[in-house]
């Protein structure tokens, strides 16, 4: 039986190439009024401004009223995006 080894093609210690750089933030995405829950949690960058949502370094619920200020599936206090 035979191990086969597949790399990359960089050496060890090899620095990415100039011009490398982290993903961007995909776009804005859709909030429905009701909320929706993200699973995957998304970045706060991604939700449209005027968004109530669950600020945990990411988000993983959003809407876009006030409504009780609660998320529903931690009960964390939502934050307003500007």
């Amino acid at each position: 039986m035979g191990l086969a080894l597949v790399g990359c093609g960089k050496t060890e210690g090899e620095k990415p190439s100039a011009g490398t750089t982290a993903p961007a933030v995909s776009g804005v995405v859709a909030v429905p009024d009701d909320g929706k829950k993200f699973d995957p949690p998304i970045k706060p960058e991604q939700l449209p401004s005027g968004a109530w949502y669950c600020d945990m370094g990411t988000v993983h619920y959003a809407r876009m009223h006030e409504g009780d200020n609660k998320c529903p599936l931690c009960m964390m206090k939502l934050k307003q995006k500007p």
